[in-house]
């Protein structure tokens, strides 16, 4: 059985709404601490560390800093995407 609720199709059987929003919560708030951490990092070290280093040296320290980001973005959605795209194959 299917049902149209806001334009979305709930079906009674697996891959429901419900199925694919779970796990949203942790994730979001996970993005949101990362990408704030990432920035008050890359704040603090230019203001209170970078004065000592050289231009390079400070603009490798801000790479790492993105990689670590993105490094945690990855590993923290790329479990969702999997189970989303098993669920948009079936469709």
């Amino acid at each position: 059985m299917s049902v149209k609720i806001g334009g979305v199709d709930v079906s009674s059987e697996m891959g429901t709404v419900r199925d694919r929003r779970e796990g949203m919560g942790w994730r979001v708030g996970v993005s949101i601490v990362t990408f704030f951490g990432a920035m008050i990092a890359v704040i603090l070290w230019l203001f209170f560390y970078a004065g000592s280093f050289g231009v390079y040296q400070n603009l490798a320290i801000i790479v790492v800093i993105l990689l670590a980001f993105i490094a945690i973005m990855g590993a923290t959605w790329a479990s969702w995407g999997m189970r989303q795209s098993d669920w948009w194959g079936s469709k």
